[in-house]
């Protein structure tokens, strides 16, 4: 075998291990790992889409039911219903920013004073989807 003959053959060699790395690397990459479930109820993952349906539907009770008496910017202020006057508290205001999840929850389901109650109108989960509404979209907190 002549030292030409041999450079041949390592190039070969070389060129054959080189496919066969990426061919091995190609493959691994397209497996997926098997994944460990605890129990037997599938995991479901928020959407993008679900997500943006969820907000826009938080969105339109705000609007069908807030915003009347707090109005777009959630400043409130005074409002007619039912032919009376009443003074609606801003959404941003020191008062309403001092209050829990919990208490938000509490007033829009029972209502408090001139604010009627939306425990028959919306679900708890409605109800919780606007006080995260509230606290997002006019109090700046998470």
């Amino acid at each position: 075998m002549t030292k030409t003959e041999t450079k041949t053959d390592m190039k070969q060699i070389a060129f054959a291990l080189t496919c066969i790395a990426i061919a091995l690397g190609l493959s691994a990459c397209t497996e997926t790992a098997p994944t460990k479930t605890t129990n037997s109820t599938p995991a479901v993952s928020a959407s993008p889409a679900a997500t943006i349906d969820s907000a826009a539907a938080t969105r339109a009770n705000y609007q069908k039911n807030c915003e009347g008496c707090h109005g777009v910017k959630g400043d409130g202020g005074l409002v007619k219903v039912d032919n009376k006057q009443i003074k609606v508290p801003s959404l941003f205001s020191d008062h309403a920013m001092k209050r829990t999840d919990e208490q938000l929850t509490k007033k829009i389901t029972n209502g408090e004073e001139d604010m009627p109650a939306f425990k028959d109108k919306l679900s708890a989960a409605e109800i919780a989807d606007l006080v995260k509404f509230v606290k997002v979209h006019f109090q700046n907190r998470p």
